[in-house]
């Protein structure tokens, strides 16, 4: 069973800006419940919430850290070169804490109460996992399925960041989907007006719901997409703004400004830019002050208009 984009929002509730937040930071995920085939499941359909990125599965596409390693690599050279997602299945579980040191980007199943290359999967093995993966990441996230219609998400350290990007994004795409669904309900009314056909059948061409999951998919990528080319855009701004500063310029450009430039209008600066530093390698937090990004030249700044 694959979750859909819809059925993830929906069992998550209103945990899943978090969890839409953490995937798009790259924060490490473990997912743990009990049933296998489950959690499995659901550790492969969350690598669908960053569909700009190009998935991995450890022990399948890679076997050591060295590869992973080097795909970084080349991500911090390359702008142009996809992302990517890990994800570890649980047959794979104990191969990847004996190998694995860092797990940026990893999505990694916790088969609770099962046994995996001669270990017992406990609780206590959860609890050593985040450990493991904390030395080197800086949150680490957990995802507990306790059955398919149940699951929740918590971060292992607290502490709730600006989550208006994608709140703006479910908003948008169940909003969109909705008044897509309402005018396909319309047209094909209308059509069916002046048929002889029976409510059976009417109800039956009325009724969207695989039509509704493919509309919920489709929108979360292009919403999401949207995010990471207007994100792209801000690199190509602020590295020029880091230019400028090492050149003496002094001037600020606002974030008002900056959204503009990039055709974005919600979240907080602070956020972007932690997730720029998690895409694309590149930190600009030196070139944000006090709510202001600071360095570039007073001609920038005139380009809006202030």
């Amino acid at each position: 069973m694959t979750y859909s984009i819809m059925q993830m929002i929906e069992l998550a509730s209103t945990g899943f800006p978090l969890l839409l937040n953490s995937v798009l930071g790259r924060i490490p995920i473990l997912v743990a419940g009990e049933d296998t085939e489950l959690v499995d499941d659901l550790t492969e359909s969350l690598t669908m919430l960053c569909p700009h990125r190009h998935k991995f599965v450890f022990w399948r596409d890679f076997t050591s850290e060295a590869e992973i390693r080097s795909v970084w690599d080349e991500e911090r050279h390359d702008y142009e070169v996809n992302r990517t997602v890990v994800c570890c299945l649980s047959t794979n579980l104990t191969l990847a804490l004996d190998r694995i040191t860092q797990f940026m980007g990893w999505i990694v199943s916790i088969p609770l109460s099962a046994d995996v290359l001669g270990l017992h999967v406990t609780e206590e093995t959860l609890v050593k996992a985040a450990a493991h993966i904390l030395r080197t990441s800086g949150n680490c996230g957990i995802l507990r399925v306790t059955s398919p219609s149940a699951i929740s998400f918590s971060l292992v350290k607290p502490g709730l960041p600006c989550l208006d990007v994608e709140k703006r994004i479910v908003s948008k795409i169940l909003s969109r989907k909705t008044q897509s669904l309402e005018r396909i309900r319309r047209l094909l009314k209308k059509s069916l007006r002046d048929l002889n056909v029976s409510e059976q059948i009417a109800d039956e061409v009325l009724k969207l719901d695989d039509d509704s999951e493919k509309l919920t998919h489709d929108m979360f990528e292009e919403e999401v997409n949207s995010y990471v080319h207007a994100a792209r855009r801000a690199v190509m701004i602020l590295s020029r703004i880091r230019l400028a500063r090492q050149l003496g310029a002094s001037i600020t450009l606002t974030d008002r400004n900056l959204y503009e430039a990039i055709g974005w209008e919600t979240g907080e600066m602070p956020e972007l830019v932690r997730f720029i530093r998690g895409e694309w390698h590149e930190d600009f937090s030196d070139c944000v002050k006090g709510g202001a990004l600071s360095g570039l030249g007073a001609w920038v700044d005139s380009m809006w208009g202030t």
